[in-house]
């Protein structure tokens, strides 16, 4: 246990009020404006001779519908989010695509929400694109870009703000089955309305039955 003297203790109080003889409680004026934005988000390691860069999309937040999680009830869910600090009735989500580079192709798998809801969402999502930038990775040089699932922020990003290629030169790599289920006509007549009806829809958007 530390034992202080009344020596300590007088040095202390003689600090403390030099500390408050100091000016700061005065305006302040930073010599530097602030930035603005947010520095580039991204991590890079490797894995043997592949070199693997994790470059975020950003993170999408929304109000949680009732049947958000549809085996468990909306109290449940909520009590978990408690449990990590985060607040109830509100999903937060992250995306971070990556890119591997094995020194002879470069690929990317995921593509994150894409430059349309960077603009919608002013900057909180559609990032990936910019921090691949940041990276040091131009989209021009992609090889293939490998989509896991038929999902808005796996899929999305394939387009600009424009409907243009956001990977001009990439061979594009989808599930099979995941592709025949979304293109399937019979399929998307008998999916229920809202998201089911809404990711019918927006997969269309995205890919064309040539694809």
């Amino acid at each position: 246990m530390t034992a202080f003297t009344r020596r300590d203790l007088l040095s202390a109080a003689a600090g403390a009020a030099a500390a408050a003889s100091l000016p700061f409680n005065q305006p302040v004026h930073a010599a530097t404006p602030p930035a603005g934005k947010q520095t580039a988000g991204w991590y890079r390691y490797k894995i043997g001779s592949i070199e693997v860069t994790v470059a975020t999309d950003g993170v999408n937040r929304f109000k949680m519908a009732e049947d958000h999680v549809t085996n468990i009830k909306k109290d449940v869910v909520n009590a978990a989010l408690a449990e990590v600090f985060m607040e109830k009735d509100m999903m937060t989500t992250p995306y971070n695509p990556i890119a591997i580079n094995t020194g002879s192709k470069l690929a990317i798998i995921d593509t994150g929400t894409g430059e349309s809801n960077y603009k919608k969402s002013n900057g909180t999502a559609g990032q990936f694109v910019t921090n691949l930038a940041a990276a040091g990775i131009d989209r021009n040089a992609v090889d293939v870009v490998i989509i896991s699932h038929y999902h808005g922020d796996h899929m999305n990003g394939l387009l600009m703000d424009d409907n243009s290629l956001t990977y001009p030169n990439a061979e594009i790599a989808v599930p099979a089955k995941e592709h025949q289920f979304w293109m399937d006509d019979g399929e998307m007549s008998r999916a229920p309305k809202g998201r089911m009806e809404g990711n019918f829809k927006n997969v269309r958007r995205v890919f064309t039955p040539e694809v």
